[in-house]
């Protein structure tokens, strides 16, 4: 399985949370304490594999240390890939707590996104280091980590303030341009085609991109549903569902930004424009 659903989960958080920082619903308190602890379970798998193939790293024999940056890559790039639902959930929390809506949510929400940063800064720290050895390795893991960074403050530009975002941005300058040209409230009714549209593109990025198996799979998709539970039930059928139209609508939507892309990436959607071009060598934005 490809892990961009990792990062697809996060761009849904920050749809819905946008919804949800400007509703007078706090999170489900069971799905907050069950983010929590599947956030500890994975964490303690981490330091696991990490303590387990660090003194490999450090080997002086070449294909030992091959060895382990074969099995720590994986692990780096899932703890990149999980970052921005980590920042999401726990930058709503804070809209949630300002707003006087959840005094709880966000002491927990932001201790795991501390711990989530305190890893972060190993694994890159572990990347440079070990940039003579495989720098193909950490290059692929910079890319990967720039585009992320990207990606969030784009998700914390389209809901969050200023104030709330502060903390948990990694460019105030990126998000308060996102805001400016993507935010929710300016987007107004163009907001869900024009998310569908940032989504697919997202997934299209990732799948160029070909991550590393990820080595906890089932812990983050634990973690996942938990996040996914602390949205409010209403927004949910009687089987946990979204509900039928909702569904159906979104269905839709992603078939017809599918076929956007393939056409904007192979050009046949020329063939379908009003607007023809009059020179072959102007340039396109």
């Amino acid at each position: 399985m490809h892990p961009r659903w990792l990062v697809e989960s996060a761009g849904m958080w920050g749809y819905h949370g946008a919804m949800f920082a400007e509703s007078q619903q706090p999170f489900e308190v069971s799905a907050v304490h069950a983010y929590w602890s599947s956030n500890r379970l994975r964490f303690d798998a981490w330091n696991g594999l990490l303590r387990e193939h660090l003194p490999r790293v450090q080997s002086p024999v070449r294909s030992r240390r091959d060895e382990a940056w074969s099995q720590l890559v994986g692990l780096i790039e899932e703890v990149l890939l999980s970052e921005p639902l980590t920042r999401i959930t726990v930058a709503v929390a804070m809209r949630l707590e300002t707003r006087e809506i959840d005094g709880e949510s966000c002491a927990i929400m932001h201790n795991v996104f501390c711990s989530h940063l305190a890893f972060r800064h190993r694994c890159l720290k572990l990347a440079l280091e070990g940039l003579d050895l495989r720098m193909e390795w950490a290059n692929r893991i910079n890319r990967l980590r720039v585009y992320l960074e990207q990606w969030t403050d784009m998700l914390l530009g389209f809901f969050s303030d200023m104030a709330t975002a502060q903390e948990y941005a990694h460019s105030m300058e990126r998000v308060a341009e996102y805001a400016t040209e993507y935010g929710y409230r300016r987007l107004g009714n163009d907001a869900p085609v024009i998310w569908s549209l940032f989504l697919a593109g997202n997934r299209h990025w990732l799948d160029q991109y070909q991550p590393s198996a990820i080595p906890f799979q089932s812990l983050s998709q634990e973690v996942s549903h938990a996040a996914l539970g602390m949205v409010h039930p209403g927004w949910f059928d009687s089987l946990g569902l979204l509900p039928s139209r909702l569904a159906n609508s979104i269905s839709q939507r992603l078939q017809f930004i599918d076929q956007t892309i393939e056409s904007l990436i192979n050009d046949s959607w020329k063939d379908y424009s009003s607007i023809q071009t009059q020179d072959q060598n102007t340039s396109r934005f």
